[in-house]
């Protein structure tokens, strides 16, 4: 998976493409390019940074705790 918008991203996940779009407004999440109104993400990359929320989110971390963890 090289360059994938949020929507891909959520497909493959199973996950809400609108939880994905939030991470992204709260800047866990972060577009390498925009195509037109799309955000483009590097696919393993972003992959494992949502990886890497959930099991914060897992262990009772914020999101708040998280951003900062994975600066």
């Amino acid at each position: 998976m090289k360059h994938v918008s949020l929507g891909e991203l959520a497909i493959k996940l199973g996950i809400n493409k609108s939880k994905l779009a939030y991470f992204y407004s709260i800047g866990l999440l972060k577009s390498i390019s925009k195509v037109g109104k799309t955000n483009v993400f590097d696919g393993e990359k972003t992959l494992k940074i949502i990886k890497k929320i959930g099991e914060f989110k897992k262990q009772g971390k914020t999101l708040k705790d998280i951003k900062e963890l994975l600066k």
